[in-house]
């Protein structure tokens, strides 16, 4: 009893550091290092160019330093509708179909530094798409911006990678479904910004320190199902292995109850057999006669008991004797149907219940057994003779199983007080002596009494 309650307790340890060990790996996703993508602004040459947006006269632009990503815009009074703008492929200038996969990140980092009076610093990153995006068309990639108070600069920006929208200008030109007109950052390509507000008449200068990308290398979500999933193949395992542990012990339990009734059999069928003989004990007759009277099949009875068989064992002891009544019990067994019950009534005599059988079909197998009880040397190397009287009666529409065995147990007293090694039937109100010695006797039967066990 103490080993279910050990296991039970050591169970409810192992859960209860499982949960703390989820909380402290769920607490611990913000302890984890970031994934960090930093854009390098000193490659200059053509990995990154300034531009005049908007329409008006060209704006004086320049390269105060191009390694530091360090330039200015200088606007005439008239000029309206223009900005000045800075871009940076996101990979190559070659391979515009091919970008980074910003999706992954969750921020972006700006460190600018900028002299002006533009209101609004608007920063866009083209998404290059084969749906739609053509490499002969720069205006296909998706435009995916955010604007940034000019206020806001001078300090480091973190900008939420979900603030990005899509420009109604480039949905409206290429007229896309709206499943297209989404934010998409899976395949970024070109990174670039632009200065937003009144410019005219004004100067602008501009330098990008840093471009910086952030995000986790396992997402909340991610880490998170990563824990429910361990959970689940752990309650998987947990129940599969009960489970096969349950199947085993059904199986033991299983194998221990038919071992049980194999044991039970045996000992059912030891408890009905004689141990001597090797045929139905006097208890194993009574169920076969039983099981017999349920299913109310007609049957001959045959009552054999062995002739001076105490004279046997007074003169060549009960070894002797107990040696004739095992090869009594062959002999009769091996001479009648499996269907038959044959049983040692006790002593020396033997009763054989043969179902179906009719009293003439009876009197011969009867007959057959005399002879071969007669011309059998019980003891071959001390010669042995024994003879069998045997009484035979059938049950009829009227006559129940216990009046043929007395009518039997009669047949078989005539055929003792007639000489012995004979057989006598009974029929209906008469029993006769049909053969052995004095063949021809009469005897009749009067009378009713009950079976005595």
């Amino acid at each position: 009893m103490s080993e279910p309650v050990h296991k039970k307790s050591g169970q409810s340890v192992a859960l209860a550091v499982g949960i703390l060990l989820t909380c402290l790996a769920m607490a611990a996703h913000r302890f984890l290092p970031e994934r960090r993508l930093t854009l390098d602004t000193s490659r200059g040459g053509d990995f990154t160019f300034i531009m005049q947006t908007g329409v008006g006269l060209p704006a004086e632009m320049k390269w105060i330093d191009q390694s530091h990503s360090h330039f200015s815009c200088q606007f005439q009074q008239e000029v309206v509708h223009e900005g000045c703008g800075y871009g940076a492929y996101l990979l190559s200038a070659t391979e515009m179909s091919q970008g980074l996969d910003l999706s992954r990140f969750r921020t972006m980092n700006l460190v600018i530094r900028y002299t002006g009076k533009a209101q609004y610093l608007r920063v866009a990153i083209r998404n290059f798409d084969p749906k739609f995006s053509r490499i002969e068309d720069g205006n296909s990639l998706k435009y995916n911006y955010v604007n940034i108070p000019t206020r806001d600069l001078g300090q480091p920006v973190p900008i939420g990678m979900r603030e990005f929208m899509v420009a109604e200008w480039w949905v409206r030109e290429y007229d896309l479904p709206r499943a297209y007109s989404q934010p998409d950052l899976g395949n970024a390509t070109v990174f670039n910004m632009d200065l937003q507000g009144d410019l005219a008449g004004s100067y602008h200068d501009i330098r990008v320190d840093k471009i910086e990308f952030v995000g986790d290398w396992i997402s909340a979500e991610s880490w998170y199902m990563g824990i429910l999933c361990l959970w689940m193949i752990l309650a998987a395992t947990y129940g599969t292995s009960q489970w096969l542990l349950l199947r085993r012990r059904h199986r033991a339990q299983r194998k221990k109850i038919e071992d049980l009734e194999t044991e039970k059999e045996k000992y059912q069928k030891l408890s009905t057999i004689d141990a001597l003989t090797r045929v139905l004990n006097r208890h194993g007759i009574d169920h076969f006669i039983a099981a017999l009277r349920i299913t109310r099949v007609p049957a001959s009875v045959i009552v054999v008991d062995l002739d001076n068989f105490k004279r046997v064992n007074d003169q060549r002891g009960h070894h002797v004797g107990d040696r004739v009544l095992r090869v009594t019990g062959e002999i009769l067994r091996t001479g009648t149907r499996n269907t038959d019950g044959l049983g040692r009534w006790g002593g020396e005599e033997f009763v054989l219940v043969c179902p179906g059988a009719s009293l003439a079909r009876a009197v011969d197998l009867a007959e057959k057994l005399r002879h071969k009880i007669m011309e059998t040397d019980f003891i071959p190397e001390d010669p042995l003779r024994i003879t069998a009287s045997f009484g035979v009666a059938s049950t009829g529409a009227d006559q129940s199983f216990e009046d043929a065995f007395r009518q039997a147990d009669e047949a078989l007293y005539l055929a003792k007080s007639r000489g012995r090694n004979c057989v006598v039937c009974a029929n209906e109100d008469r029993m006769q002596k049909v053969t052995g010695t004095r063949k021809g006797a009469l005897a009749a039967i009067t009378g009713r009494f009950k079976l005595h066990r």
